[in-house]
């Protein structure tokens, strides 16, 4: 069982597109997949088939750190809305605009492992738990991460999102913050979303990436494609896109896979 937070200091790079990808290709191979929706925006929620209304009035992630303890969050539990057979394999932690007020909790000691504290009875009964952040570096990504055994960053090829994704490393692997916050996580990968073929600017973004940062950029990256914002748009499974974008999706859930196993 391996926690994994993703994560940029930049918002529109496709983190939750990332998730939800590798949570539906994680759960079509039959692993059992506890997905976090750790954005106060929700977006997460709404692709896996719950509208804002509909968790207005019952416990969701906010409750679940206020609270921090396993009851709290199973009692967040959501099943995927996804139509395969395989979703049956997702279960969902929702979000709220109201986890907002958990960020100013940020002063409160130790108020950082409150996730950690709610996930460590629950963790184990999955294979993977996955959990999805807003773009920020503050108190709501302190949780995910003390939470964490993994960190992949998700990015898109622009001057924005990458020094969003040097801000995010420097910040996990910084010596202070690991020992103030007791982080343990690391890491693992990098990914590219929304590459445009032949644009200069997204080729140029992508190789200092890679020079930088090396194996740790996963490839292929993900291209640009209709279909993909399509299905966020409606609320469907991932796998559901075209051809090239779910073997994309199945490469990064091997590489997740081997380099989590490692």
């Amino acid at each position: 069982m391996a926690v994994t937070t993703f994560a940029n200091h930049k918002g529109g790079v496709g983190k939750t597109n990332t998730v939800e990808a590798l949570a539906a290709a994680l759960a079509a191979e039959g692993r059992r997949v506890l997905v976090i929706d750790l954005d106060p925006q929700g977006n997460l929620t709404r692709r896996m088939g719950y509208q804002e209304h509909e968790v207005e009035s019952r416990p969701t992630i906010a409750e679940a750190i206020r609270e921090h303890s396993p009851q709290a969050l199973r009692a967040s539990f959501l099943p995927c809305q996804w139509e395969p057979d395989w979703a049956a394999n997702i279960t969902l932690v929702p979000s709220r605009i109201e986890l907002e007020e958990r960020v100013a909790e940020a002063g409160v000691p130790l108020s950082w492992q409150r996730l950690h504290k709610a996930l460590g009875q629950v963790a184990p009964e999955f294979d993977d738990v996955l959990i999805d952040t807003s773009p920020t570096i503050g108190h709501l990504l302190h949780l995910a991460l003390v939470a964490s055994d993994y960190v992949i960053g998700s990015t898109s090829p622009t001057y924005d999102a990458v020094r969003g994704i040097y801000r995010l490393i420097k910040f996990v692997n910084d010596a202070d913050q690991r020992a103030g916050l007791g982080l343990r996580c690391e890491v693992i990968g990098v990914v590219v979303n929304f590459k445009r073929a032949g644009v200069a600017n997204h080729e140029t973004r992508t190789e200092s990436l890679v020079k930088r940062l090396g194996d740790l950029v996963w490839e292929p990256h993900m291209p640009l494609r209709a279909g993909i914002e399509d299905a966020d748009e409606r609320a469907e499974d991932p796998l559901g896109v075209s051809s090239e974008a779910r073997d994309i999706i199945k490469l990064r859930a091997a590489r997740f896979l081997k380099a989590v196993a490692a």
